[in-house]
């Protein structure tokens, strides 16, 4: 197969004002594209090609130094940000705290943050975005942090700072032009406030776990407990940068699946009628979270769609440490690869009616031409818990509430940085008997 050109002009053009109009552009007949004579840019619109970059040669890779500086200019470094000995130094400690030991003990959290969210909701229309928000940043503060926004003032302090610092990432990633956090400007001023009070919250929180380990299985509490054990060597600074990390990875792409996935449910009542049993078997369960999770299997049915049609990050980016090749093009030192993960889950030659939500399809799940969590050593380390917080909360929510859309025009999707709906997607709860 023969590489094809970009439309770039056109693509940036497009993308000041459409990113996903602009990925739409990205020729999917071919296994690479390049961006033109001399641009060092190139994007790999087939899966395996993708699965090359991301799995068998992703030694010959690393996140581009603007992604990072981004990230890490807001939120320190982390997993997310940094690469090589470093990487590994911290993967490796981190792994287990989301392992499969830990899960339904994280999930029992995620139960009762759940509840708590919920046991705000009233009947009649509401911003289904915004109160998904409310409800994974809950999520993320007990599971990760251990704390309870709504008791505990250290977590409010985290809550309320973080959404700060996420509003200034996301302007930052739409304004890519827009000073860096050493610019004196009033945003970088109040964002900076931001990053010193939330650090000072989270390290108060990091004492308190080591003057009194009650054997919670959060993640703060795990690697504070690990580090009295000496079975890692991470620093209480490291292990804060680690868990605000955290915060900013599983928080912000959950709030995103979980907005699509009761937009979509909302507009088929059959659906939602199968999936609010399924919940209700989820709530009135016998025996562990984990075991109904499983038996869930229309609802795991409908996520799995959800992160097809509307994956959080609409591409993955990588920089060429050294001269290689994609399916035998040569790819030269510090060219830009992109990883299309739009375009790739909605490509018709590996789905049939790729723009429609369709939860039944027969190769559901079975990895080609899917890669919502990524691919590869820096696939998303807390994949499996995301996906179980996902079927609680729908099991949750469509067992207490019906949901739909009255709106005549669907949402329009927007970068923000996770897929989101552009403004608010407003959805009419209706109380189940």
């Amino acid at each position: 197969m023969t590489t094809k050109t970009l439309p770039l002009l056109t693509m940036l053009k497009t993308a000041r004002t459409d990113m996903l109009e602009a990925m739409s552009m990205v020729p999917v007949d071919t296994e690479l594209a390049r961006a033109g004579r001399g641009i060092p840019l190139v994007v790999t619109p087939q899966f395996s090609s993708a699965q090359q970059v991301l799995v068998t040669d992703a030694d010959s890779y690393r996140k581009p130094w603007m992604v990072r500086r981004v990230i890490e200019e807001g939120l320190g470094p982390n997993l997310f940000t940094t690469e090589g000995d470093q990487w590994l130094a911290h993967r490796q400690p981190c792994a287990p705290v989301f392992g499969a030991q830990q899960l339904e003990s994280l999930a029992e959290a995620t139960i009762e943050s759940i509840d708590a969210a919920l046991a705000t909701w009233t009947p009649g229309e509401t911003d289904i975005q915004e109160a998904m928000t409310d409800l994974t940043i809950r999520v993320a503060l007990r599971a990760l942090l251990g704390a309870d926004s709504q008791t505990n003032d250290l977590a409010l302090v985290v809550r309320e700072e973080f959404v700060e610092i996420l509003d200034w990432i996301s302007y930052r990633f739409n304004n890519p032009l827009s000073p860096s956090i050493v610019a004196p400007t009033r945003r970088n001023k109040r964002v900076k406030a931001s990053q010193r009070n939330l650090r000072e919250a989270v390290s108060a929180l990091i004492e308190r776990r080591r003057e009194a380990d009650d054997g919670s299985v959060d993640v703060l509490s795990q690697l504070v407990r690990a580090q009295r054990n000496k079975t890692h060597n991470l620093t209480d600074q490291e292990i804060l940068d680690e868990c605000v990390g955290f915060m900013f990875a599983g928080h912000e792409t959950t709030a995103a699946t979980l907005t699509w996935a009761c937009y979509e449910i909302a507009c088929r009542p059959e659906l939602q009628s199968v999936l609010a049993a399924e919940g209700s078997n989820l709530v009135n369960r016998s025996g562990t979270i984990i075991d109904a999770v499983g038996a869930m299997e229309q609802t795991s049915a409908a996520i799995e769609e959800t992160l097809r049609m509307y994956p959080s990050g609409i591409s993955i980016v990588r920089s060429a440490k050294r001269t290689t090749e994609i399916a035998g093009h040569k790819i030269r030192r510090g060219t830009l690869v992109m990883v299309p993960v739009y375009a790739i889950q909605r490509s018709p030659s590996a789905w049939e009616n790729p723009d429609e939500f369709d939860p039944n399809r027969s190769n559901q799940g079975n990895g080609e031409g899917f890669l919502p969590f990524g691919l590869g050593p820096r696939r998303c380390l807390g994949a499996r818990f995301a996906r179980t917080e996902l079927h609680v909360a729908l099991g949750m929510i469509l067992s207490r509430w019906q949901l739909s859309y009255e709106q005549t025009d669907p949402p329009k999707p927007i970068v923000a940085p996770s897929l989101r709906a552009d403004g608010e997607l407003l959805l009419t709860l209706t109380k189940r008997p």
